[in-house]
């Protein structure tokens, strides 16, 4: 399953409700992911979305953010640096939060697996 189809398209910027819901819950997934843990999904029309496909797909979404999310993003990211960079549309939120996603992902993936531990365990140990 593709997320393109999952998750639906702006429309000349423009994000269905269902989008604006998904990034409020990414925001929430993003601001619990405990470093070094896989990326956080978020159901949206009944399928699991990696938050991360959440953010990219509302970057370059023209909406205004509503209070709950902003604050929400404000508890995320520096509030200082938010309010610089005129963070009032969903695409300018996306953008702050993309870079944490990928740091984030960046050390899940750098994380050795409990497996692989004891697999070099075992090794060492024969």
């Amino acid at each position: 399953m593709h997320m393109q189809k999952v998750l639906p398209e702006l429309y000349e910027g423009h994000a269905p409700i269902t989008l604006h819901n998904a990034f409020h819950d990414a925001l929430e997934a993003l601001e619990e992911w405990k470093e070094g843990n896989e990326e956080p999904l978020v159901a949206v029309d009944g399928y699991n979305v990696p938050i991360s496909h959440i953010f990219a797909r509302m970057s370059a979404c023209t909406d205004l953010l509503p209070l709950r999310t902003r604050d929400v993003l404000e508890t995320i990211v520096d509030k200082g640096s938010f309010r610089a960079s005129g963070g009032s549309l969903y695409a300018d939120g996306a953008k702050l939060v993309m870079p944490i996603c990928v740091e984030r992902l960046t050390l899940s993936l750098l994380r050795p697996t409990a497996s692989l531990i004891e697999l070099r365990k075992a090794c060492v140990e024969a």
